[in-house]
């Protein structure tokens, strides 16, 4: 496991990317964006089983993990915006995900709930 120094204390690098911080921005909207198309277009039952679906969500994932663990390298305002968008765009598509996977385990039933807004 490698590892860096940060204002003097050792961190562990613990993803195993090999990129720069701009490749990561610059994939994880791709990949996040592809796993959310997919989500969208496939039937929330093929999800569970999807190799394709299952490929995207680990490298979502793992793009996730590399830009939390790189965030500190980043010093300029745009560097920082970027990663933390990046970021919230990787959990907010993971949760989905994650989610959607609980729900067929668990058979959950699905609700169309755009049906049911209150109207003033």
């Amino acid at each position: 496991m490698a590892s860096s120094q940060v204002a003097g204390y050792s961190v562990s690098k613990t993803t195993p990317l090999n990129i720069s911080v701009e490749e990561a921005v610059i994939n994880s909207k791709r990949s996040s964006s592809f796993l959310l198309h997919m989500m969208v277009m496939m039937d929330p039952q093929q999800i569970k089983s999807n190799e394709t679906a299952k490929d995207a969500y680990k490298e979502c994932l793992e793009l996730k993990d590399y830009l939390s663990e790189q965030l500190w390298s980043e010093f300029d305002t745009d560097g920082i915006s970027a990663v933390q968008t990046a970021l919230e765009d990787l959990s907010q598509v993971l949760s989905k995900y994650e989610m959607t996977k609980e729900m067929i385990e668990n058979e959950w039933e699905f609700v169309d709930s755009s049906c049911c807004v209150p109207t003033c």
